[in-house]
């Protein structure tokens, strides 16, 4: 069911949101003393087949009567009249309990008698199919709302239909104690430089009695944590400097479900059961090292185990436990087998993950370190010198065949972050991971994925396992009074519909289309596209006048405005060859900004290829065109498919591209909430690479459109592994800035920012420093452009990273439908949610999590389900696909952006930078997609 809530006094109203390609005015009237209802269709065409059924109640039961059917010609029934002239249909319904309208949609009557109500509503609404029900319902109030609040209302929550329960990995944890903290006491009391250096001992004279007053117990800075009570307690003396201490327990504190404190002790013990399990940790994951299953065929064998993250809803003390599947694949061959194939290419394995056989510890190589060997000695904590040949031997009973192999510098993180580098022997290493050419074997991924990709079944199935299992210990987990559900946590869903993709002159409804096939059509806003030029390889020639007809072919067929291009070929693969070419074109065109596209056709993958990215750094930095490039083996493959469709849909792709890249809207979404006022849409991603010792990049992208579908793009060179944003105020201003235009006219009312996810203890952070940056920039632009009015400021949190998974079904667990939202039981009231936008073709869909950190629209209580609405639809506009994808188009292409920039980086070579060009955002263009 919809839910929409608008109290009517002790009773309620149903009915659906009408989808019809007219305008349809619905008045319900209730009067006074009388039991009947009077509906009013107004239509602007009548070619619509309607069926009407009239549902009465005789005693306890229900029948039907008086159906009727209404089309072309007149048709007359007491009544009902229908004339393909007359374009109102009026309907009397006496005593009705029930009044069901069939054109695409239901409405449901509750009869109402004794008070006078009035309801109307208009819209305009496409018709998806004839005859076709949607079977859904709003639960609308109608309690001191005016018509136009109800309009607005009706228009920007739209389709939240409640769904079936789901099944989920989640697992409640029950907490049936207090905690007490306690703290150690001296007499005569102790200096605390004394206390810090002598805690050791301490600790070693007490725990005896610790043991026996408090039966278990945990120790954290320098405080005693244990769920039993006791009060003030010798434990001991302790001799330091000649003096005599003695040391006594006092409690401190009582720790309460619900306090961060509570949380993280609750996430300590569980990690101590893990340990006891004898699980090997990677990354929050946690392995079974004889869990291994072998691909001989493949030389590959992946390792098995479980994802496990303590979720805490701390404003109301619940506590959940998240379990998933985790894999990791790892090659059967040693690393000193990988050596002797790379032929002296070392370099290729930098930043690769190796496992040492041995001890299934995991770390990140630096490089091949080829001037130390195994004979060469390093030095012990005991300051002797040892070879790596006689430390194997010694301690692992090792022995080290091949002692002319190189050593691998690897990195080493300890407990306390601290990093540091370590020398491991190829010959008892093994690689982790896929290689390129295992990634393009269809077969390979295929068996693989019946490991790596279970169904919803085999997941539960597995969690269920490591519950039990994970419950067998008599000490841990009773000692301090924690218990574990056996079943999966289930709770209560909802489905947003999508709506329509809108094109051209029609409306295609996204959930019912074929859309790689309905969207080769005419696009939704095009500018003409008149001076451009195709450039390609000499050797080409033949490939790209084929290519070039298709395109042509697909051109008409979108009904595309454009004029044919220059053609100009390149017979030569250096680099300075291609740029001097592009110059030309530019010179040709009496400018840079006077050339509106130049589509490239290179040769050899796009990953691989030679010119790429310094073609596009050319075409960003120094001449600033917008560029689309089409690689000549993706045209050779489109055209073996023997058939001109699938180079057709290539063709169809590029197109929609090139229309973003000119700051045109290939398609946009119907219904799309907080249109009522001009709002802004900001997307911020950050890009890492620390291993390799790169910069991070931000990209910071905003919409300038009512569609949210054209972007000024920014972005900013940080430290290595910054995570949090800064010079955020001179961003976001100039992003409003260009929002106003040239003229200055327009301002947003509404700013939502979409970022990058962080987790909760980082959540702090954000709000403390970025909010802040953001809401002075926001200061700066209402003082600068005298704006009187509020800029209210949303900054949603979007992580895609997540444990979560959903099922849906009772014995067959399946994925959810696209579109399934989840807000109740795991997440906290209008703060959070999880939605499943993407479509998932094998393994469990994941869901992304959003976390509203901030939300200036307090006035509104329903923005927090026009959040949820707006972040599903803002899925389907990002135009390098045409279904939805796992996350808002605003943060992808900021994530895309940061990428584009960050990949092309060299830090040795200031050069390498792309940079975010001015002429190509007057252009509105999306110049890295």
């Amino acid at each position: 069911m919809l839910e929409n809530y608008l109290q009517i006094p002790n009773r309620t109203l149903r009915f659906a949101q009408v989808q019809i390609d007219t305008q349809t005015y619905l008045e319900i009237q209730y009067r006074q003393n009388k039991s009947y209802t009077k509906l009013i269709l107004t239509m602007n065409s009548s070619r619509q087949l309607i069926r009407i059924r009239n549902k009465k109640m005789m005693g306890n039961k229900y029948y039907s009567n008086n159906t009727q059917k209404f089309g072309k010609g007149i048709y007359k029934n007491k009544d009902y009249i229908w004339n393909k002239n007359i374009k109102e249909i009026t309907m009397k319904f006496h005593y009705a309990k029930e009044i069901h309208l069939q054109l695409g949609f239901y409405i449901h009557y509750t009869h109402i008698s004794r008070k006078k109500y009035f309801i109307k509503y208009k819209n305009n609404f496409k018709l998806t199919a004839k005859f076709q029900i949607l079977k859904c319902s709003y639960l609308i109030s109608c309690q001191n709302l005016s018509f136009k609040d109800f309009k607005q209302y009706n228009m920007n929550i739209v389709n939240i239909q409640r769904q079936q329960e789901l099944c989920t990995n989640f697992y409640k944890i029950v907490l049936k104690i207090q905690i007490y903290r306690y703290q150690f006491q001296y007499d005569p009391p102790l200096l605390k430089q004394q206390q810090t250096a002598n805690y050791g001992e301490i600790l070693k004279v007490s725990k005896e009695g610790m043991k026996d007053l408090l039966k278990v117990f945990l120790t954290q800075n320098y405080s005693i944590y244990s769920p039993t009570r006791i009060y003030r307690t010798l434990l001991g003396v302790i001799v330091i400097d000649g003096d005599t201490y003695s040391i006594y327990i006092d409690e401190k504190a009582v720790v309460k479900p619900g306090d961060a404190e509570y949380t993280g002790l609750i996430g300590r013990i569980f990690k101590m059961r893990l340990r006891q399990q004898k699980f090997i940790e990677i990354s929050r994951k946690y392995f079974d090292p004889k869990n291994l299953t072998k691909f001989d065929q493949q030389g590959l064998q992946i390792l098995s185990g479980v994802m496990c993250n303590l979720v805490s809803l701390e404003e109301v003390g619940k506590y959940y436990i998240n379990i998933d599947s985790a894999f990791k694949v790892l090659r059967q061959s040693t690393f000193v087998e990988d050596l002797r194939n790379a032929k002296g290419n070392y370099q290729q394995f930098e930043g690769l993950v190796v496992m040492t056989v041995y001890n299934y510890k995991f770390y990140r190589l630096i490089n091949v370190d080829t001037t130390k060997t195994p004979k060469s000695e390093f030095l012990m904590q005991d300051g002797k010198n040892l070879s790596f040949i006689d430390y194997y031997q010694s301690k692992y009973n090792l022995k080290i065949k091949d002692v002319n192999q190189p050593l691998l510098s690897c990195q080493e993180k300890s407990r306390y972050g601290v990093q540091k580098v370590i020398y491991l022997v190829p010959e008892i290493c093994v690689a982790t991971g896929l290689t390129d050419k295992m990634r393009a074997n269809f077969q390979t991924m295929k068996q693989l994925s019946t490991i790596t990709k279970p169904k919803g079944q085999e997941r539960v199935t597995m969690a269920n396992k490591f519950i039990q299992g994970f419950q067998q210990s008599e000490d841990l987990l009773k000692l301090w009074n924690i218990q574990l559900d056996q079943q999966c946590l289930k709770v209560d869903s909802s489905k947003i519909n999508a709506g329509s993709l809108l094109m051209g002159n029609q409306s295609i409804p996204i959930e019912t289309a074929n859309l790689d096939r309905d969207t080769q059509t005419q696009m939704f806003k095009t500018s003409l596209l008149e001076n451009w030029c195709l450039l390609s390889h000499a050797n080409d020639n033949q490939l790209v006048n084929e290519f070039q007809n298709s395109l042509r072919e697909s051109i008409d067929y979108c009904k595309f405005p454009c004029k044919p291009p220059k053609q100009m070929t390149v017979n030569s693969q250096k680099i300075q060859d291609w740029i001097n070419c592009c110059q030309q074109i530019a010179n040709n065109f009496m400018g840079s900004e006077k050339v509106q596209l130049i589509l490239l056709v290179l040769q050899g993958p796009k990953k691989n290829s030679p010119i790429y990215s310094d073609l596009k750094r050319f075409l960003v930095n120094l001449c600033p065109i917008p560029s689309q490039v089409v690689m000549n083996s993706t045209i050779v493959t489109a055209i073996g498919g023997h058939t001109t469709l699938s180079l057709q849909k290539l063709c169809i792709k590029l197109l929609n591209q090139i229309n973003a890249k000119l700051g045109g809207t290939p398609w946009a979404i119907s219904d799309m909430p907080l249109t009522d006022a001009p709002t802004m849409i900001c997307g911020m991603d950050i890009y890492h690479q620390t291993m390799r010792g790169k910069n991070s990049v931000l990209s910071f992208v905003s919409t300038e459109d009512k569609y949210f579908s054209t972007y000024r793009t920014q972005t900013q060179l940080m430290d290595v592994g910054n995570e949090f944003g800064f010079n955020l105020c001179p961003i976001l201003l100039r992003s409003i800035q260009s929002f106003a235009g040239e003229k200055k006219t327009q301002f947003p009312e509404r700013i939502i920012i979409y970022r990058d996810g962080v987790s909760n203890s980082q959540a702090k952070v954000v709000i403390e420093s970025e909010i802040n940056q953001f809401r002075q920039a926001i200061d700066l632009a209402k003082k600068e452009f005298n704006i009187d009015k509020d800029i209210k400021l949303i900054l949603i949190s979007v992580n895609k990273k997540v444990g979560a998974k959903f099922y849906a079904g009772e014995r067959n667990l399946d994925n959810p439908p696209q579109g399934t939202l989840i807000d109740t039981q795991i997440c906290q009231n209008n703060k959070d949610f999880y939605l499943i936008s993407q479509k998932a073709t094998a393994g469990t869909v994941q869901p992304t999590h959003y976390h509203v950190l901030v939300n200036d629209i307090t006035e509104d209580p329903h923005i927090f389900k026009k959040l949820q609405v707006l972040s599903y639809k803002l899925c389907y506009l990002y135009f390098n696909f045409t279904g939805a994808i796992k996350i808002p188009a605003p943060i992808q292409y900021a994530h895309v952006c940061s990428n584009f920039i960050g990949d092309r980086y060299d830090p040795k070579d200031p050069k390498s930078l792309i940079k975010s060009n001015d002429q190509l955002n007057k252009r509105r263009s999306l110049f890295f997609i």
